[in-house]
């Protein structure tokens, strides 16, 4: 009797403690960026750029790794963040964005300030957690058909390690197309050989995953993501910086082996502040099967946007 009692109490006490987090207030992010200014330099570096698009009519894909807010994840506030990250949308008016580390004060910003043309895809993961994978996409240029959120098998369970998925027709020529978004496992040191497994594992999962909402829907597929695997671990990457094994190039490889890395496979013009970046290794990368030509591919660098991430912001100009 004991025994039961002992289990009723800790039963209990766990109900009550659920309600009292949902119910509690908590500190909340502060959504209102009025008051929040740009870094020196961030209007002037922004507009160096020239962003006209290849045709018109391209479909415009950005990936963004753009740093979640804990600071065990090197990230700081959000809102200084996003004031710039929503500048950059007005400037580069992206048709759909594939956003990585997308934490909750993330979410609650933009979800915020987002202009109306702008919905983020599968935002929720369950009624704890939000998805630090999602898409956003232009609603005015975009008809979105059927989506997914797909949870790798092996892998982190923090929300990062998922596929998000939709299937949009262009509204102004009626093509079919399909974007991913994912993040993928990284090397963790002293677990170097479990991790490429797991990672490879996932490299699998997304390729199958392509590779059927391409085939089912007969057109072609953009897939975003920081894929925590670069083309070389001996050559610097945009931040001087090399990586060895934990490049991680055998999952690069494998994606590459299956999808074409548009900023190779294409030729296409890369347009980037630093010519000397334009085919350094990234963890971030857009790959495509199917029928579709990549004209221009992005690459939002430079010191000041730093600011903003760790990650640079690509993106690339699509025909059909």
């Amino acid at each position: 009797m004991e025994g039961i009692l002992k289990k009723s109490v800790l039963l209990i006490v766990s109900i009550l403690t659920a309600v009292f987090a949902l119910t509690v207030p908590v500190a909340c992010v502060n959504t209102d960026l009025s008051g929040v200014d740009y870094p020196d330099g961030f209007s002037d570096a922004l507009g160096s750029f020239d962003f006209t698009r290849g045709e018109e009519s391209a479909l415009r894909v950005m990936s963004y790794n753009v740093l979640a807010h804990m600071e065990s994840w090197g990230g700081t506030e959000v809102p200084p963040r996003a004031k710039m990250l929503l500048k950059i949308l007005d400037e580069v008016q992206p048709d759909v964005i594939g956003a990585q580390e997308m934490s909750g004060d993330w979410h609650k910003v933009l979800e915020a300030n987002l202009s109306d043309e702008y919905v983020i895809l599968h935002p929720d993961i369950d009624v704890f957690n939000k998805n630090k994978t999602p898409i956003i996409y232009n609603q005015d240029r975009l008809l979105l058909i059927e989506s997914g959120y797909y949870a790798y098998k092996q892998g982190d369970k923090n929300g990062c390690r998922a596929i998000t998925w939709g299937l949009f027709s262009v509204k102004e020529t009626g093509e079919y197309v399909v974007v991913t978004n994912t993040h993928l496992n990284l090397i963790k040191d002293g677990q170097e050989s479990k991790s490429l497994e797991i990672m490879l594992s996932q490299a699998d999962e997304l390729v199958a995953k392509i590779s059927e909402l391409s085939d089912r829907n007969q057109c072609p597929a953009i897939a975003c993501g920081d894929y925590n695997s670069m083309e070389s671990g001996d050559i610097p990457d945009a931040f001087g910086d090399t990586y060895g094994v934990r490049a991680a190039t055998d999952v690069y490889d494998k994606l590459a082996a299956s999808l074409a890395d548009v900023k190779y496979a294409q030729n296409p013009e890369i347009i980037c502040a630093d010519k000397s970046i334009a085919t350094a290794p990234s963890w971030d990368h857009i790959f495509l099967k199917g029928d579709a030509t990549a004209e221009k591919f992005f690459i939002l660098d430079g010191e000041v946007f730093e600011n903003l991430s760790d990650h640079y912001a690509i993106f690339a100009d699509f025909v059909f």
